[in-house]
């Protein structure tokens, strides 16, 4: 009888654990949900897969922030290409990073070089991985899995965490405004190609504006352990449904 009691006990409390993790996934999808609707519905965020975007400000060279401005060209889920200015006591440096989804180039006045770096490239997908993460629809199914952070402050805002994980991938944090429903801040650990270390990376998007009926960033600042590395104004944003293959092509 004891016996018996202790595995109708066990059963219930598996049935209970089933069903807390189920409402638990629920929430979370609802708040996700709410996000999507918040950056401009899943129907434009679906048909709308590419941008380009115009910015300036200022990035961590060797310890010495330094003036850049430039433009990123983005499409999901995997092409990316940044054409920049670096600003290095008054001599302009060109600088043109190109991935394909496969291949990655970088130029350097007007020399091309090949990245077969295997931790450079994994390094360049799993950041598109969180680049994409505005899209948010992705993350509401399988293969992806989503775990609460509970209720965190994001630069004085109120927000709630989600973690994302997916099999044979880095997993990375959404913190959404719980006023707004807006992304505050993504995070996540990251290879810093300069170091040859991992460090936390932490993508706070601190303005918003309206394009085209999506909220796309106008502001971001960016963070590697704590310490500034990247501070961007975003003056133009531009949504396409696809790219021409020849933006990503080599340069």
């Amino acid at each position: 009888m004891l016996r018996l009691r202790v595995l109708i006990l066990a059963s219930c409390v598996a049935v209970f654990g089933a069903l807390w993790v189920h409402a638990q996934d629920n929430d979370l999808k609802a708040v996700l949900r709410k996000s999507i609707d918040a950056h401009g519905g899943a129907d434009k965020l679906s048909k709308f897969k590419a941008a380009t975007s115009k910015f300036k400000g200022t990035m961590d060279l060797m310890g010495q922030m330094r003036d850049i401005a430039g433009e990123t060209s983005f499409q999901k889920p995997d092409k990316v290409k940044n054409s920049i200015d670096l600003d290095i006591n008054g001599m302009q440096i060109p600088i043109i990073v190109v991935y394909d989804g496969k291949k990655m180039w970088v130029s350097t006045l007007g020399q091309t070089k090949e990245i077969d770096d295997d931790k450079v490239l994994k390094e360049m997908r799993e950041g598109l991985q969180t680049e994409g993460a505005a899209g948010l629809i992705e993350f509401l199914d399988k293969p992806y899995e989503l775990n609460p952070l509970g209720d965190v402050k994001v630069k004085e805002k109120d927000a709630i965490g989600i973690r994302v994980s997916k099999k044979g991938q880095r997993d990375f944090s959404l913190f959404i405004d719980k006023k707004t429903h807006l992304i505050l801040k993504t995070e996540t650990r990251s290879f810093d190609s300069t170091s040859g270390q991992e460090v936390t990376q932490e993508k706070f998007i601190t303005a918003f504006r309206d394009t085209d009926g999506l909220k796309v960033a106008s502001k971001l600042v960016i963070h590697k352990d704590g310490k500034l590395f990247m501070n961007l104004d975003i003056s133009e944003t531009k949504i396409f449904e696809k790219l021409d293959d020849s933006t990503f092509a080599m340069p």
